[in-house]
């Protein structure tokens, strides 16, 4: 694996409110047990990163991933980012493409290209060369209304425009989007359908597939 870049999945700590404040008062440690290994919350105490999201880094600068996209601490929640270079990923997002330059394999995702490495595949420039063929169309954002507040869904994840950039959000209950995630699996709870990818759960109305809680916490 590059020297300079090195994946550490994140196993993160929720600190309550509570326990930090009397930390803070007596100066004494306070040992807080660590989240279910599912859950998965941000490192800043109440800003979330998606459900199955890896820690990465690049020397000293830290990223998440997911999915295909970056993210990086911002102070409204975690920052949509161009993928750094250098850093190593250990699986590609789903629907690459190989593209051979020479006897070179290069790895495609959107705009962004990948090279195998020892423990994954690294962040790479775009090779030079003139005849590249055209990127495989990466799914549009699809505009979502809850209320008075828009998001902007894709390949099942929620995010919101901010001053900073674009900011992942915990999928809103009640939001209804137009199709499923590619890989959203069928569940059924007394005799009803319901979808979930990444723990989120969907269900089929006329009007789409609204973000539901899990139906049996109903």
């Amino acid at each position: 694996m590059n020297t300079n870049a090195r994946m550490l999945v994140s196993r993160n700590r929720l600190v309550p409110t509570s326990l930090l404040l009397l930390s803070l008062a007596t100066g004494a440690f306070l040992a807080v047990p660590s989240v279910r290994a599912d859950v998965h919350v941000g490192v800043s105490l109440g800003i979330p990163l998606p459900h199955g999201y890896a820690e990465v880094r690049v020397g000293r600068d830290r990223y998440y991933t997911h999915r295909g996209v970056f993210y990086q601490n911002g102070p409204r929640g975690y920052v949509v980012v161009r993928a750094p270079r250098g850093v190593v990923v250990r699986s590609l997002p789903t629907h690459y493409t190989r593209i051979y330059v020479g006897s070179t394999l290069y790895y495609r995702y959107g705009d962004v290209y990948y090279q195998p490495v020892s423990g994954g595949f690294v962040v790479v420039d775009a090779p030079a060369a003139q005849a590249l063929p055209p990127p495989r169309p990466v799914e549009d954002y699809q505009s979502v209304w809850v209320g008075k507040q828009e998001y902007l869904f894709r390949d099942g994840q929620f995010f919101t425009k901010t001053a900073d950039g674009m900011i992942w959000m915990p999928a809103p209950l009640g939001a209804v989007t137009k199709d499923l995630p590619n890989d959203a699996r069928s569940v059924w709870f007394q005799n009803e359908e319901y979808f979930e990818s990444d723990e989120v759960y969907f269900h089929k109305t006329p009007a789409g597939y609204e973000v539901v809680a899990a139906p049996w916490k109903k």
